[in-house]
């Protein structure tokens, strides 16, 4: 299933310093695939479990959930943190 941040709506994290893109319908990812599809494109999957991914992308922290939801950790910045969740699509994507 390919992930496009267009069906995304991006929002500032409400209980920490992160922002967070949650999808407009639940993706339903295959937890395991997708950390094997990112250790392949370079992504350091710090956790992984059938319902969430952590990762380092590019010295940042990610958390990629099953439903697709992207938390950008350590940044309050919508540009900043658009920036990082299309990188994880892209390297995401099949």
């Amino acid at each position: 299933m390919k992930l496009e941040l267009s069906s995304f709506v991006g929002q500032p994290c409400r209980s920490r310093i992160a922002y967070e893109f949650v999808p407009k319908k639940d993706y339903g990812l295959d937890m395991g695939k997708t950390a094997r599809l990112l250790r392949s494109r370079e992504v350091f999957v710090e956790i992984e479990t059938p319902y969430l991914l952590m990762l380092k992308l590019g010295g940042h922290d990610v958390s990629l959930f099953k439903s697709g939801k992207i938390i950008v950790k350590s940044t309050n910045h919508e540009g900043e943190a658009r920036r990082i969740a299309k990188r994880l699509v892209e390297k995401a994507g099949d």
